[in-house]
């Protein structure tokens, strides 16, 4: 069990919402359906200065990896100013004016000309080489969330430019849509006042109803994120990147802190108990040595011109085995820097070599290097390009263990629930002033018009007590469809609120699980027409669920098939009762309820059940 207190744990958030409507800086569409494609170009990026004249170290690790960019544009989802071949058209008023009203919302300072920024990105995920970002408010003495473990303080909130979603790898391809870059993408970031990742699960939970409170906010897996900071004593700020489950945020902080912890005890085992003052290392090209090697990862990389890249650590061994976190060894961990550059991993000493067929090569290594028993001996294999850088960045990687944590960003593997190595962290040097878009200037007049939305929370308790809500109707009736709800209540005055909030939450489910319906042909004019039935006492309550299955199925609703005589049905109630004498109350109902079901009430059956079960 940790104690998140006694390591100085520090955590702060920074969640990213997208918002529906129109991009950022052009008219193109924000649905993210990418149907038909247009158009593939590719690019390769280089970092340049930022606005302190010199070149961020994030972009400058990107460009060595040297990779090639291929973009995919799918109709009306992109534009020459996603391209980067026009400049960007006026700010989008419409995602301005949610940022605004969020910013007056948390009692945010918003300034009086906002300048619109670049923000250096040379992984490729921004087409043009850069983002284009605006701070809209800053934190004050009023800016924060109450939360179960005190107040959480808001620093900053930005609009910005959401960045490109990744297709897939190839080698040093990497095949991107455009059809994302652009959306406006509201970002809030919390002080480090998080005690512990329950809490900041918590915290990641109050913001994102806050952000789901404004209509034009985007639903749906992918549309908010959360980027997660983290320290503990001893060590840097760890940023990981675009966490998307909020059910394992606190799993995934919890992980990573105990990576935190085991990277600080290996720096101590190396100084404090094997003495190293600095670890010596030596890289050689051994292709040679793998030349009839019966491994077959190896002897296919080599068959195709491939160059095998050993090094020794020395005083390094037995510390690639040792667990960071559930599942994640730092042999792992070593693995993921020469991941970054193109390779598929390491190969190390601390392994189980036979299974990789390379037990006598490793012996014929350690007679290469004049290897000890405490030495680590591993080996990277790839075009020769990517081999060199690989096993550099693994070599520069166990050389800074003497040093603890490494300041990076880092991105989420949501299937191990932990994180794994992305690149260096960025500083200010990535951020510009952006010249092809004017100041936008804030005055008291704009600010008065904004309106600000009630909050789904704040809904959930108006809710209750004006329509008699049950809570979790008024919480999930609140989240999900409010307007709609209320004007169903409105106009159908003689049904129960619980009634139509379980109409249109929990009965669509409900037949699409029992039945695989299709419940995306459940329309809202279908809802109101199957309700108005039941309004007019045309048709029981019961009946919402055959009804609402008609409409699911494309079927006409005969509203003859559901008009059943009282003299019919007592007829059958009668014979049912003499054909199972000796079942109970309940089961009998069941019986009735086969045949009737939508048709007539529950109700009514019950009376009519237990008039004929007294005659017996």
């Amino acid at each position: 069990m940790i104690d998140y207190k006694k390591i100085g744990f520090k955590c702060g958030l920074e969640l990213h919402q997208e918002l529906s409507g129109r991009k950022l800086f052009c008219e193109c569409s924000t649905e993210n359906k990418e149907e038909k494609l247009m158009l593939e170009f590719k690019r390769k990026l280089r970092a340049v200065a930022g606005e302190s004249g010199e070149i961020d170290v994030a972009a400058a690790y990107e460009q060595l990896r040297n990779r090639i960019f291929i973009y995919h544009g799918y109709e009306g989802e992109f534009c020459l100013v996603d391209m980067d071949s026009e400049p960007p058209h006026r700010v989008n008023k419409d995602a301005l004016e949610t940022a605004l009203a969020l910013a007056l919302l948390l009692k945010m300072d918003i300034p009086d000309a906002i300048q619109v920024m670049r923000k250096t990105v040379a992984d490729g995920s921004a087409c043009s080489g850069f983002q284009r970002t605006m701070v809209v408010g800053l934190g004050s003495k009023d800016s924060f969330i109450e939360t179960s473990r005190g107040v959480v303080r808001l620093s900053q909130l930005n609009l910005e430019e959401d960045a490109c979603k990744i297709e897939k790898r190839e080698g040093n391809k990497v095949y991107y849509s455009l059809s994302r870059q652009g959306i406006p993408l509201l970002e809030l970031g919390t002080e480090a006042d998080i005690k512990d990742p329950l809490h900041a699960k918590e915290v990641a939970e109050k913001i994102g109803m806050i952000f789901r409170s404004f209509p034009s906010v985007k639903r749906g897996i992918g549309t908010i994120r959360q980027d997660i900071n983290i320290s503990i004593k001893g060590g840097p700020r760890i940023e990981i990147k675009g966490w998307q489950d909020l059910r394992t945020l606190h799993k995934l902080i919890e992980n990573e802190t105990l990576r935190h912890v085991n990277l600080l005890k290996i720096r101590d085992e190396l100084k404090n108990v094997r003495k190293l003052k600095r670890i010596e290392t030596e890289i050689k090209e051994v292709t040679y040595v793998f030349k009839n090697t019966k491994s077959a990862v190896i002897s296919k990389i080599v068959n195709k011109g491939g160059k095998v890249f050993a090094a020794v650590a020395r005083g390094f061994s037995g510390l690639a085995k040792k667990e960071l976190c559930p599942g994640k060894t730092f042999g792992k961990e070593l693995a993921e820097y020469a991941m970054a550059y193109g390779a598929n991993g390491i190969i190390h000493s601390d392994e189980n070599l036979e299974k990789y067929k390379l037990v006598e090569e490793f012996k014929n290594l350690e007679k290469i290097f004049n290897a000890a028993e405490e030495d680590l001996i591993f080996i990277v294999a790839e075009k020769e390009f990517i081999a060199k850088n690989a096993i550099n960045a693994v070599v520069k990687r166990i050389k800074y263990s003497l040093n603890g944590i490494p300041e990076e960003t880092r991105v989420p593997d949501h299937q191990n629930i932990y994180t794994r190595y992305a690149r260096p962290l960025p500083g200010a040097n990535r951020l510009y002033p952006e010249t092809d878009v004017e100041l936008i200037i804030i005055t008291d007049k704009i600010l008065k018009k904004i309106r600000i939305p009630e909050l789904i929370s704040e809904k959930a308790i108006r809710f209750e007590k004006e329509y008699g809500l049950s809570p979790e109707y008024s919480l999930q009736v609140a989240k999900e469809d409010s307007e709609f709800f209320e004007e169903l209540v409105k106009e159908f005055k003689n049904l129960d609120s619980n009634f139509i909030a379980n109409s249109i939450l929990n009965v669509p489910k409900e037949i699409k699980k029992r039945y695989n319906a299709n419940i995306e042909n459940i329309k809202k004019k279908d809802i109101k027409k199957v309700l108005s039935y039941i309004n007019n006492k045309i048709l029981p309550k019961d009946a919402i669920t055959e009804l609402m299955l008609k409409v699911a199925n494309r079927e006409e609703i005969n509203l003859e098939e559901f008009k059943i005589s009282e003299e019919k049905l007592e007829k059958d109630i009668k014979n049912i009762v003499e054909k199972y004498p000796n079942l109970s109350f309940n089961a009998l109902m069941g019986e009735v309820m086969k045949k009737y079901r939508g048709k007539v009430s529950g109700k009514k059956v019950a009376e009519i059940l237990k008039k004929y079960l007294k005659k017996i």
